[in-house]
């Protein structure tokens, strides 16, 4: 799925494949890993990463962080960060009609080589039918790689 961010910038985030495919012992935390593929084409760089940066559990917030923001529903966190903190969501702003998302890339999700010291994020404005979209293709995605 692609984040259309301000002012042309783009994040494309997939799951490309479970961490460790060969473990399907139910519940086990090692086998809901994911490889997340981020394609980011923003004012601060071009770059493309692959890495295990999130669990299926952790998926499955996002998307329904999403949904709730979607949907004008208060959201527990206003940044949703995750066990790698690579990736993180910040709700920047929120009226009842739309919502600014900033994603903020770290540690092995940054560009090669980063500025130290550097932060590299895009910030997407969405309306509530374009937040209820990425919910949506963000559950599609998930569901390619169930809960293990």
């Amino acid at each position: 799925m692609i984040l259309k961010g301000i002012d042309n910038q783009t994040v494309e985030l997939k799951i490309l494949k479970y961490q460790f495919p060969e473990i399907n012992t139910p519940k086990d935390w090692d086998a809901n890993w994911l490889h997340i593929y981020l394609k980011v084409d923003s004012k601060l760089g071009n770059w493309e990463t692959v890495d295990p940066s999130l669990t299926t559990f952790e998926f499955k917030s996002l998307v329904s962080w999403f949904k709730d923001l979607a949907e004008n529903r208060e959201v527990k966190y206003r940044e949703l960060d995750f066990t790698e903190p690579n990736l993180v969501f910040q709700l920047k702003d929120s009226t009842p009609k739309s919502k600014t998302v900033r994603v903020v890339f770290n540690y092995e999700s940054k560009p090669r080589p980063a500025e130290k010291g550097k932060e590299y994020y895009v910030d997407c404005v969405f309306t509530n039918e374009q937040l209820a979209d990425v919910s949506l293709q963000l559950e599609n995605e998930l569901k390619l790689f169930p809960e293990r």
